[in-house]
C-alpha cells in the first residue's frame, strides 16, 4: 500500500463531529448486522462522539466557525493556531498564551483582549466549565 499524501487537510473538531454524526445516522438507516471489523470501527466512532460531545465543538455551528475565521483574519495566526482556538475556545489570556507561539512577542495585551472578545462573540459558550468557574468565583467572594 502506498500513502499518496502523508498529511491531509486539517479538520476541526466541529468538522469531525459533524462527519461522525452523519456516518452514525447513515449506519442506523442501513440497519445491517456488523462484522467484527465494523464493530471495532463503531467502538472507535462511539468513543470519538462521546469525547467530542463533551467539548466546545458540540455547541458550534458552521456559521459560528465561519464568522470566527473571518473576524480573526486580521491577526497574524498560523493555520494550526486558528484550529486550536476553534477547537479549544480559549476564555483567558493565559489560554491564548498556551495556544499561540511566541504570543508575548507577537501580540500586545490589548490585542489579545480583542481576540478574546471576538472568540466570545463568535463561538457559543460551552456550559460545564464556565458554570464551574462562576461557582468558584462566588465561593471566593464569600470567603473574603
Amino acid at each position: 500500500m502506498k500513502v499518496d499524501k502523508a498529511f491531509g487537510p486539517l479538520l476541526s473538531n466541529y468538522e469531525v463531529l459533524t462527519l461522525l454524526k452523519e456516518q452514525e445516522a447513515y449506519r442506523k438507516a442501513q440497519g445491517k448486522m456488523e462484522s467484527s471489523h465494523v464493530a471495532n470501527l463503531s467502538t472507535i466512532q462511539f468513543e470519538c462522539l462521546k469525547y467530542l460531545n463533551d467539548s466546545p465543538c458540540s455547541v458550534q455551528s458552521a456559521e459560528a466557525v465561519s464568522s470566527l475565521l473571518t473576524q480573526i483574519k486580521g491577526f497574524a495566526l498560523t493555520k494550526a493556531e486558528k484550529l486550536q482556538i476553534l477547537n479549544l475556545r480559549p476564555r483567558s489570556a493565559v489560554e491564548l498564551h498556551i495556544l499561540i507561539e511566541e504570543c508575548e512577542e507577537r501580540f500586545e495585551p490589548e490585542r489579545l483582549d480583542e481576540l478574546l472578545e471576538i472568540i466570545a462573540a463568535s463561538l457559543p459558550h460551552f456550559g460545564p466549565e464556565e458554570e464551574e468557574e462562576e461557582g468558584q468565583d462566588e465561593e471566593m467572594d464569600e470567603a473574603e
